[in-house]
């Protein structure tokens, strides 16, 4: 296939990052407003929280409000679809050679410098631009942030100064692991690669949850092994979709795939309670959830302008999801009492603000680490 026309193909794949990026940064925005409902037991704790309706039209309203709040409040759940893509990404370029070309310390330099100038410098900017929200004193744990440590102390430094880094944490952790996850894939095969991925997920997350009970920032994040299903699942997919796209595409982008990945999400919602079935969440959202992105990235890829937009954010979205935090919790609360159609419009001119500019810095800050390290 001409080398343009599976970029083309790929561009979904780009286009789920956008949407998820989006989705977790208003989602951020979001939480900064008082709505009825809670997600503890699913969508229809939000619907029955609003007022009673007498007419259709005004039960009609009702759904759809509640479809909205519920959507708006799960943004946190497109966290496991971008550590499904970077599963992906990951086991695919490797897959065809099944070796790093500059060795595997090659590739952890690599990945690391690919990583960290971004990661530093939004700390850096974080110190000297002013209009971002400062919760807690700047001290020693801004100098482990800088250096790469969002895990120790657990509960004091994961969601320190800028919440969203405590992911940048879990991401150093999975690529520490890869080498022997990819071994394992290599070795074990795809099916029972991901039986391997749901026990070791489905064990950990019981153990800690259950047996022995821990801080719950380790189940989050702060320990991969809770969180590795979707990161595994996207290796897997990883593999596959190398040996053979069109087949992976067809199966992927079928009606009954999609259906059930809407079952796996919804079951999901009513998975927080009890405590024993928050042990199959990570499972089923990085499941249900890529499934439905991915279904939706490609039909949003087909509309003219929409679909290379999505695929941009999604190329650059490692800098919006460094920057974006401490300027929208600062933003957000301020335009919080406004009706509610006033406040998505604003808020969505200020994602769209911080996604050029953060775009932007990040097209210049590799660049320049490019030019400075190789």
């Amino acid at each position: 296939m001409p080398e343009k026309t599976a970029k083309i193909r790929l561009d979904w794949l780009d286009g789920m990052k956008g949407i998820a990026i989006l989705w977790i940064v208003y989602f951020h925005s979001f939480s900064c407003r008082e709505v009825p409902g809670g997600l503890t037991y699913g969508f229809l704790a939000t619907y029955r929280a609003l007022p009673a309706e007498t007419s259709l039209l005004g039960e009609l309203t009702r759904a759809f409000t509640a479809v909205f709040i519920v959507v708006s409040r799960l943004g946190f759940h497109a966290v496991p679809v971008f550590l499904v893509m970077s599963g992906f990404g990951l086991a695919y370029s490797l897959a065809k050679t099944g070796e790093p070309s500059g060795g595997w310390l090659g590739w952890y330099r690599s990945r690391l410098l690919r990583l960290f100038p971004m990661y530093w410098l939004a700390h850096i900017i974080f110190l000297v631009v002013p209009f971002q929200v400062q919760y807690e004193a700047i001290d020693y744990r801004f100098v482990l942030s800088f250096f790469g440590d969002r895990v120790w102390p657990i509960d004091m430094i994961m969601f320190y100064f800028n919440p969203a880094l405590w992911y940048f944490g879990l991401l150093l952790q999975l690529y520490l692991v890869f080498p022997v996850l990819f071994r394992l894939l290599q070795r074990l095969g795809a099916a029972w690669f991901l039986l391997f991925a749901t026990a070791v997920t489905l064990a950990s997350r019981y153990v800690l949850l259950c047996v022995w009970v821990v801080n719950g920032n380790y189940v989050e994040g702060g320990f991969f092994l809770p969180r590795s299903f979707g990161f595994m699942l996207g290796m897997t997919l990883g593999l596959l979709f190398r040996r053979d796209q069109a087949s992976v595409e067809r199966w992927l982008f079928s009606p009954l795939v999609l259906i059930v990945g809407l079952l796996l999400e919804t079951l999901s919602l009513y998975s927080y309670s009890p405590v024993w079935t928050y042990a199959f969440n990570d499972l089923l959202v990085s499941t249900g959830l890529s499934i439905i992105v991915a279904h939706v990235a490609r039909g949003l890829g087909r509309v003219p302008g929409v679909g290379p937009t999505l695929a941009t954010v999604g190329a650059f979205s490692y800098g919006l999801y460094l920057l974006h935090q401490p300027f929208i919790l600062y933003f957000a609360p301020k335009i919080a009492k406004l009706p509610m159609p006033d406040f998505v419009v604003l808020i969505c001119a200020l994602i769209v603000v911080l996604a050029f500019l953060s775009m932007a810095i990040e097209r210049r800050m590799n660049a320049l680490a490019q030019r400075v390290l190789g």
